[in-house]
């Protein structure tokens, strides 16, 4: 990474990391094309116009499903496509072979459609999201350099340059569980007190539950359980010397069991369910003091990864990483005795037992021209955000006073674990949040900005100049410094519109801000560090911006969004990890407890003591607040139309449609014809573009569309099915449309043999000004 800490974005207060990120597709932009048809589409307009007859349109239409059968084929006989889907679930490679097996002059019955629609699923996913899994989503280290003027890009000879394959989160866990199996070898596994206690000389004090009363010995045995000493050392320790406490080991044994069945502590491998858990159960073998069972440990696990290494040499050959995968699966249900799967049915999270991750073979950087047109019209946006910092922590101030003042009773102290539920519930759960308000503020704050109404509804695109909206922004969102430290980092993507990256040196270009991550450093996840030489530098690059007191919290393994592979895989010196849950492989001496934060109010603001230190109650919540702000941005276009939305070069929000499953027209179950004709119609009534992106309410991610495709058109109208089947009753299922933007002629990354990709850029941009208040 670079040496340089920040770079100043064009003419404005703001700053930038001079490292960023660039996240892109491992299939061409050009194969979303493969299954559209601009005649079909024609015809059919015609027909429903008046001018031509059903006739004309069937015999096109016919000839139109016929040729993408054959092109399904095709795109079935990809050996890419195939190693891409066992990648993801090997047991839908059968898919393609089914395909395969129907050739010219191919049946198309239900069975073959239903096999059809499945494969342009993974097709448009893999050819349109840069999602950051695998050979069909690798990433890359990129720079900001304004000592040049142009972007600078060299593709390599191959798609991939670095590539590794590592065991899944889970499944490491899953090995450290079937060691306690074993009675032996589990003493030599190390006893743990839950992270959220707080553990006194006579009690265990337990958030959200009854005080449990401990003896003496409890206690000492308790202390001496610290997550990293085997039971073996603990036991041996606490039954020797001149006055042991206890008699014997065994006796320790007993009571460290007891301990365990009264859920005051555990006794396992105690790995962490995240990436360094391979790194902790190699420790946590290596801590066996009885060589034999040693032994047998690692035996085990250096048979899983040497079953990784061999998916990993895989890489390139379907046959082969379907053979290796099954070596991997079988290896591993042997020696645990659990199945190699889990989630059935679930489309994102790791589900196998190993996963591999990549980068791009090419040399990329962005230059002066490129952040000079960035700068303006993203300080827009930044200023808005900065501004919604200070609104969120300012309204979490009142809440979290309102809470100690109703919590708190003379002469008794509160801890932060007294009220611990009533805090998450002003962050997260399905009824009203703290933050409602403020986010609606800032939808309507954005409107003024704009100048959205009626009138501006009905339009396409709204173009807009950053130097007309400067002051305006500024009146509407006044603020001069973040709310909170960890509110000045922010996290854009932006999306290249352009056909090569000397189209953008040309000026031929315009960005999209995909997202906005606000108050949130998005770049510390595994996913992107695994292939620096020194991943703990963007550690320690963060919390220089974010403030040395970070206090980071532990969450719990059902946690949403907690995959293994997206959470931080360093962290700072200075770290300080918040425990409210029981989590496997917390480090107990960095890390404090709820119960142990003492609050107190002084000078209108809640304070908590943890380690002799104090701190704003805010402050010590930051990863919650950021949570609360980090979609704000989202909502802004959520009317039943929003044009395209431009100032200068940046596209701030894409034209949008909003309507209901219903409304489309598409749920009645008909021939794919009159399928076809339906989103025809449904096109013209809206004003839709043929290439979107579609996001149903029941579903987690968006999915492409193209409406002059018969076999996009039967995947969407599969889904709405789907979605009105699984709605619960008097449900509205919503249907989001996007356009697609940039479009397949607008992919700019350069890959080999000539091909262009798709690619979003990942930025963490700094606010220069210190917190508005400590």
């Amino acid at each position: 990474m670079s040496s340089t800490q920040h770079v100043r974005l064009g003419k404005t207060e703001w700053l930038a990391w001079p490292d960023a990120l660039l996240r892109s597709t491992g299939f061409p932009a050009s194969g979303l094309l493969r299954f559209a048809s601009g005649e079909c589409a024609e015809r059919a307009d015609d027909f429903l116009a008046g001018r031509a007859d059903r006739d004309a349109f069937a015999t096109v239409f016919e000839k139109t499903v016929v040729d993408i059968s054959v092109e399904v084929n095709r795109v079935a006989a990809d050996p890419s496509l195939r190693e891409a889907i066992v990648w993801q679930n090997p047991a839908v490679a059968g898919l393609l072979d089914s395909l395969l097996r129907n050739q010219e002059p191919i049946k198309r019955n239900a069975k073959r459609r239903y096999r059809e629609v499945q494969l342009s699923k993974f097709w448009q996913r893999y050819s349109s999201k840069a999602e950051t899994i695998g050979f069909f989503g690798p990433s890359l280290w990129i720079t900001l350099d304004p000592e040049r003027s142009d972007i600078h890009s060299v593709p390599g000879p191959q798609l991939i340059d670095k590539r590794h394959v590592f065991l899944e989160p889970w499944a490491v866990v899953a090995y450290g569980e079937w060691l306690t199996t074993d009675e032996e070898t589990r003493r030599w596994l190390p006893p743990a007190r839950h992270p959220h206690h707080l553990l006194e000389r006579e009690q265990v004090t337990r958030p959200g539950e009854e005080p449990a009363v401990i003896s003496e010995a409890e206690f000492v045995l308790l202390r001496a359980c610290n997550g990293k000493r085997p039971a073996a050392l603990v036991a041996q320790q606490l039954s020797s010397g001149d006055a042991p406490l206890f008699a014997s080991t065994d006796e320790v044994y007993q009571l460290l069991d007891a301990l365990v069945e009264r859920k005051l502590a555990t006794w396992d491998a105690n790995v962490p369910l995240n990436t360094a858990g391979a790194g902790v159960l190699d420790e946590r073998i290596a801590a066996i003091g009885d060589p034999r069972l040693r032994d047998r440990a690692r035996s085990g696990f250096d048979r899983l990864k040497a079953a990784r290494d061999g998916v990993a040499r895989a890489a390139g050959d379907p046959a082969a990483l379907e053979a290796a995968q099954l070596h991997l699966s079988n290896e591993f249900t042997e020696i645990t005795g659990r199945p190699a799967r889990r989630r059935g049915g679930v489309t994102y999270g790791g589900r196998g037992l190993c996963y591999e991750d990549t980068t791009r073979d090419l040399e990329l950087s962005l230059g002066r021209d490129f952040i000079d047109d960035l700068a303006a019209p993203l300080s827009i946006v930044l200023q808005a955000t900065r501004w919604l910092t200070v609104a969120m922590s300012e309204v979490y101030e009142q809440e979290l006073r309102r809470l100690y003042t109703e919590h708190s009773r003379s002469g008794e102290h509160l801890t932060l674990g007294d009220i611990w539920p009533r805090v998450l519930r002003l962050f997260f759960g399905s009824g009203a949040k703290a933050a409602d308000g403020v986010t609606q503020d800032f939808i309507e704050r954005w409107t003024q900005v704009l100048g959205l109404n009626e009138s501006t509804t009905g339009l396409n695109e709204l173009r807009l100049s950053a130097d007309a909206l400067a002051q305006r922004v500024r009146e509407w969102f006044p603020a001069s410094a973040p709310g909170w430290d960890g509110g000045r980092v922010h996290s854009p993507d932006l999306h290249v519109c352009a056909s090569s990256p000397q189209a953008v040196n040309d000026g031929d270009y315009v960005m999209v801000l995909g997202e906005m991550h606000a108050a949130a450093g998005t770049m510390e996840g595994h996913l992107f560090g695994w292939s620096l030489d020194d991943p703990a530098s963007v550690v320690e690059r963060l919390a220089a911006d974010q403030g040395k007191d970070r206090i980071i919290p532990l969450f719990p393994k059902v946690w949403p969004r907690n995959a293994g592979r997206t959470v931080p895989f360093e962290h700072s010196v200075n770290d300080r990890f918040l425990a409210f849950s029981s989590v496997p492989g917390a480090d107990l001496d960095r890390t404090t407890s709820i119960a142990a934060i003492d609050l107190s109010l002084r000078d209108d603001r809640v304070w908590a003591s943890m380690e002799g230190r104090e701190f704003p109650l805010v402050h010590v919540l930051s990863a919650f607040l950021s949570m609360a702000n980090i979609d704000a941005l989202k909502l802004v276009s959520a009317g039943e139309h929003t044009p395209r939305i431009s100032v200068d070069r940046l596209v701030l929000f894409r034209e949008t449609w909003r309507t209901t499953a219903e409304a489309t027209g598409l749920l009645p179950v008909r021939s794919e014809s009159e399928e076809f004709l339906a989103a025809r119609r449904w096109r013209q009534r809206n004003n839709l573009p043929e290439r979107c992106f579609v996001k149903i309410s029941t579903e987690t991610k968006p999915f492409y569309v193209d409406l002059s495709s018969p076999l996009f058109v039967s995947s969407l109208s599969t889904a709405l099915r789907a979605a009105r089947k699984s709605a619960r009753e008097n449900e509205v299922v919503t249907v989001t449309v996007t356009e697609m933007l940039p479009a397949p002629e607008q992919a700019w990354v350069p890959g080999p043999d000539g091909e262009s990709f798709f690619g979003e850029v990942r930025m963490h941009v700094v606010d220069p000004q210190p917190c508005a208040q400590p």
